[in-house]
């Protein structure tokens, strides 16, 4: 019955009758989210196998849970996994679209483009591996004279730097930006296999939102990225719907 009631709302639903379907349809067409029953009396595997599984994908697919069981201990370890809701049975199909919709919500990766500056192209190509999955709009260069013509084409809605590059150094590239009133606000982000408190000072003085060392963790990048994204994105829409109501008055 859910399955009719999810494709009333012009939803695609695809169902599996054990962990092993489930797995093959995820494999064959990863969906956008999975309503998971933790149970399955006549399957070899469980709920939390597939959970699992499903955690350490890039991006995750967010998990919806969806079970009779009512245990606290199996809420914290849904939720050790990452799931992204936690459903008991019997439920209203509107509370069903409701959890859908606030882990579609949650899971979602911000719209954004970024510009990467950095003169190794080795550490390009790890950023576009670890990035492009999430759906950014990416801008690479490795030459910091081209940066100013580059910014304005691309109007990134974050900078990630390197700190020590030939002719302009990312340290630089920051002043000159938090010098124009147009990228004030920009947040930016650098990279650095230098440690030194000197330097750290340097970068944050020039206006430097974050900071990430080198050798590069790819899952620290990444949350730190979309930690920055989502703070500029949430910062925006408050600054919008201010002026909203200052015009409405």
């Amino acid at each position: 019955w859910l399955a009719s009631e999810l494709a009333a709302w012009k939803m695609q639903v695809e169902v599996a009758g054990d962990i092993s379907q489930g797995r093959k349809a995820i494999a064959g067409n990863r969906p956008d989210v999975v309503l998971l029953d933790l149970c399955f009396p006549e399957s070899l595997g469980n709920g939390f196998e597939l959970l699992e599984e499903l955690k350490t994908t890039q991006p995750p697919v967010p998990v919806v849970v969806f079970t009779a069981q009512e245990s606290f201990a199996e809420r914290v370890r849904v939720a050790r996994l990452g799931g992204r809701g936690f459903l008991q049975k019997p439920v209203a199909p509107q509370k069903v679209m409701d959890a859908i919709a606030k882990a579609l919500q949650q899971s979602g990766p911000p719209q954004a483009k970024l510009l990467i500056v950095d003169d190794d192209p080795q550490i390009l190509d790890q950023l576009r591996t670890v990035l492009e999955p999430w759906g950014f709009q990416l801008t690479l260069l490795n030459d910091p004279q081209q940066f100013w013509e580059t910014i304005e084409q691309c109007t990134p809605d974050l900078l990630i730097l390197d700190v020590e590059m030939p002719q302009f150094s990312g340290i630089d590239l920051c002043q000159v930006v938090r010098n124009d009133p147009r990228w004030g606000e920009l947040p930016v982000l650098f990279l650095s296999a230098v440690q030194d408190a000197e330097t750290l000072q340097q970068v944050f003085m020039a206006g430097a939102d974050d900071y990430v060392q080198k050798p590069i963790r790819d899952p620290e990048l990444l949350a730190r990225v979309l930690n920055r994204i989502e703070r500029s994105q949430l910062r925006l829409k408050m600054i919008a719907q201010k002026n909203q109501m200052l015009s409405d008055k």
